[in-house]
């Protein structure tokens, strides 16, 4: 099967168990099928959450123009929900499959720097079949020899598919903290003041590489999440859809579940020259739904929509206050 032919394939699943979620008798026990479904391959979960955050904001837009088509015309009643569902979810199946996820860049390196600019991707795959996915503003370091395979994270935040070799430990140094490979996919993020870590699948270890700290190293298997600070490690569990929902900027997306706004705005700001500056009479309100990375205006305009914030342009800036 040709990679087309399979993207197209989980594509098509990951649209029908979206139908089937909106529209059709949804339990536990259907839930749990997503959830094995999703578990089963990273394709599978960056597919549906693709598609599904795609859908809620094109349904999000209806929504807010909806009493204005209404009072221009009067509504289809032979258009079915479901139907109108099909076919957009078929238009975003035929964009994603033509349009691809990510190119690869296939490279050999040793002893190189890998970096994506702000709102930037890059997919890097090793000489050892492993695979780096860079988001944006990353910056990663390879050195590889006979003996040793490491990176080094000076900022930002990467995806790790790791191809396990025991006689040749893959490890991910970042600030003062080191991840040994036990075989494994996970994703890491850095910043100032702490490291976080995902484990998607398999196991790795997570060190200080400070000979005078006082933690302890620490095992992370599937669905764990490790925040680590100069003089704590602290793991805490995620479900698979949270997972997915961290790693939807894999597919160009993020995802927000009661997030105050100056967090969404600070995710959002990570990605484009455009900034959100949120007041701090509205920084507490919380706020779900999926926009594009790069959809910082899309943001404040549904946030305006809901909250009645005032939007006022500075330069670049997009201030939002009540």
């Amino acid at each position: 099967m040709s990679d087309v032919t399979a993207n197209e394939a989980i594509e098509t699943r990951a649209a029908d168990w979206l139908v089937r979620r909106q529209f059709e008798g949804w339990n536990d026990a259907e839930q749990a099928k997503l959830d094995a479904w999703l578990a089963e391959s990273d394709n599978h979960a960056a597919a549906y959450w693709r598609l599904k955050a795609a859908f809620d904001r094109t349904d999000r837009l209806a929504a807010l123009r909806r009493p204005m088509m209404d009072r221009a015309s009067p509504p289809t009643a032979s258009r079915k929900p479901w139907m109108i569902l099909s076919a957009a979810v078929a238009a975003l199946v035929l964009l994603a499959v033509g349009g691809g996820i990510a190119g690869y860049h296939l490279l050999t390196p040793d002893g190189r720097t890998f970096a994506t600019p702000v709102g930037g991707h890059m997919t890097v795959k090793l000489a050892d079949g492993s695979v780096i996915e860079l988001n944006t503003d990353t910056v990663l370091h390879t050195d590889f020899t006979p003996d040793r395979r490491a990176v080094q994270l000076v900022r930002g935040e990467a995806y790790f598919q790791i191809e396990h070799n025991a006689a040749r430990p893959f490890t991910v140094t970042v600030g003062g903290h080191r991840i040994v490979d036990l075989g494994t996919k996970f994703f890491v993020r850095a910043s100032p003041k702490q490291l976080d870590v995902a484990l998607v699948e398999g196991r790795a270890r997570l060190e200080s590489t400070n000979a005078s700290a006082q933690t302890r190293p620490t095992v992370l298997m599937p669905g764990d999440f490790a925040v680590a600070t100069a003089t704590s490690i602290g793991v805490s569990r995620k479900a698979v859809h949270e997972l997915a929902d961290d790693l939807a900027w894999r597919s160009g997306m993020l995802v927000f579940h009661n997030a105050r706004l100056a967090d969404a705005a600070g995710e959002f700001n990570r990605y484009g020259d455009v900034k959100l500056v949120i007041s701090e009479s509205a920084s507490r309100l919380t706020i779900n739904g999926a926009f594009p990375t790069n959809g910082a205006e899309d943001f404040a305009g549904v946030a305006h929509e809901i909250f009645g914030l005032h939007i006022d342009r500075r330069g670049k800036d997009i201030v939002l206050s009540r």
